[in-house]
């Protein structure tokens, strides 16, 4: 993200990132879930919808550069938390050696969309930071 850009411009960019592809990406990613009974996929597109609508109403909300930059690095941090918290509950299932519920990995897929349309908006090094973070155990 451009460090002079306004808040509109940032505004604008959370919106492109936010809006139309990742929803384009979504159909294709639950266009490939061939055996899914169509409330089903209508369920995970209404979980990920749901969360990128509340971050698009928050991070729209915020109309100061600085608290707008903060709430990205909050968002990302949201997102990636929930595909991390997805993906370890896809993990354990597999090492229980049991069939991985199809809608809880195309939740994670979908989510994982999320995170990556919001990580070129932040900075590599916050990126690196947050995701460090995370994958951390904690003692």
């Amino acid at each position: 993200m451009n460090a002079d850009a306004s808040v509109e411009d940032i505004h604008d960019e959370i919106e492109a990132a936010l809006r139309g592809a990742l929803d384009d990406q979504w159909d294709e990613v639950l266009d490939q879930w061939g055996e899914a009974a169509p409330a089903d996929r209508k369920a995970v597109r209404t979980h990920v919808s749901g969360l990128r609508n509340r971050m698009l109403r928050a991070l729209l909300a915020i109309d100061t550069e600085e608290d707008l930059h903060r709430a990205l690095a909050t968002q990302y941090v949201e997102a990636k938390a929930h595909w991390t918290m997805l993906n370890m509950q896809i993990q354990h299932q597999t090492a229980r050696a049991e069939d991985v519920e199809p809608p809880l990995l195309y939740r994670a897929t979908c989510v994982s969309l999320i995170v990556q349309q919001l990580e070129p908006l932040l900075r590599p090094e916050h990126v690196d930071r947050i995701s460090s973070f995370l994958a951390e155990p904690l003692e």
